[in-house]
């Protein structure tokens, strides 16, 4: 998310520096619409990434063992011998 962060914000950067240096009306208007849409992808990846951080510290809702809900490095369930499944 950091990387798509740097992106939106060094292309709105650009497109900002290419308003100011812009020649016409027209063509500052429109390298000015392009930064204004960069900024909001700048918003989007900056909610997407607080919003990561919020679901990181959601502890776990599973039962260790319950191989309904396993992660990577549970171990893995084994049914004993005669076990109605």
């Amino acid at each position: 998310m950091e990387v798509e962060l740097d992106y939106w914000t060094s292309r709105k950067r650009v497109e900002i520096e290419m308003a100011w240096c812009a020649t016409s009306p027209e063509a500052r208007l429109a390298h000015q619409e392009l930064a204004k849409r960069y900024d909001a992808m700048v918003h989007e990846a900056v909610a997407a990434s607080l919003l990561g951080l919020v679901i990181a510290q959601i502890p776990a809702a599973y039962v260790a063992n319950d191989p309904r809900f396993t992660t990577i490095g549970d171990p893995f369930p084994v049914a004993p011998p005669g076990a109605a499944l």
